[in-house]
C-alpha cells in the first residue's frame, strides 16, 4: 500500500486551464436554434466549482480573463461577460460563504438564483451601451443550469480525484 504522504498531487491549474478551454469551445459553438435557449452556462459551473474548492489559486481574477476570453470569442462588449462572471463569484463567495459545505439542493438553489440574476446584468450592460437584444432565454439558461449543477460536480470531483488533484488551501479531499 503506498504511504499517503509520498503521494504525488498535482496543482489544480493542470485540471482547471484545459477544463476552461473546453468549456470556453461549449459556450461559442453553435447548437439548433431550439436547443440553444436550454444551454446551460458551462464557464460558470466551472469557475464557481473551482474558486469554491482551491479559492487561492483559481480567484476572482482568473474569473475576470475567463470573462474577458469568453467576450472575445463570443463578440459580445468587452468586459461585460467578465464582470458578470466576477460578480456571480462574488456573491457565491460572499452571501454563500460555506457554499462548499452546503448539500447539493442547497448549493442548486444558490446557482440557479445567481444564474437568474447575472443575465439580467448582462442585459442592462449591454442596454445602457447600446448594444441590447431583449430574450427571455436567460430563464431557461439558468433553470437548466440549475438541474444539471449534480452532474457538473459528480464530473468535476471525478476528474478532480482522476488527476490526483490537490488544492492549496488546507480542505481535505473529503470537504470535496
Amino acid at each position: 500500500m503506498p504511504n499517503p504522504k509520498n503521494e504525488i498531487r498535482r496543482s489544480s491549474y493542470v485540471l482547471f486551464f484545459p477544463l476552461l478551454f473546453i468549456m470556453l469551445l461549449f459556450e461559442i459553438i453553435h447548437i439548433p436554434a431550439a436547443v440553444a435557449p436550454y444551454r446551460p452556462d458551462f464557464l460558470a459551473t466551472l469557475l464557481i466549482f473551482f474558486v469554491t474548492i482551491d479559492p487561492k489559486r483559481i480567484n476572482i481574477g482568473l474569473t475576470w480573463i475567463s470573462g474577458l476570453l469568453l467576450d472575445l470569442l463570443s463578440g459580445a462588449p468587452i468586459g461585460s461577460n467578465a464582470l458578470v462572471l466576477s460578480a456571480q463569484l462574488c456573491l457565491i463567495l460572499v452571501y454563500f460563504k460555506n457554499f462548499v459545505h452546503f448539500m447539493v439542493w442547497q448549493q442548486m438553489l444558490a446557482i440557479g438564483s445567481v444564474n437568474l440574476l447575472c443575465p439580467i446584468a448582462v442585459y442592462w450592460i449591454c442596454h445602457i451601451i447600446g448594444q441590447a437584444s431583449y430574450t427571455t432565454y436567460f430563464l431557461w439558461q439558468a433553470f437548466v443550469t440549475m438541474l444539471l449543477w449534480p452532474v457538473f460536480v459528480l464530473l468535476y470531483k471525478f476528474l478532480w480525484s482522476f488527476f490526483r488533484v490537490s488544492s492549496f488551501s488546507t480542505k481535505s479531499e473529503n470537504d470535496l
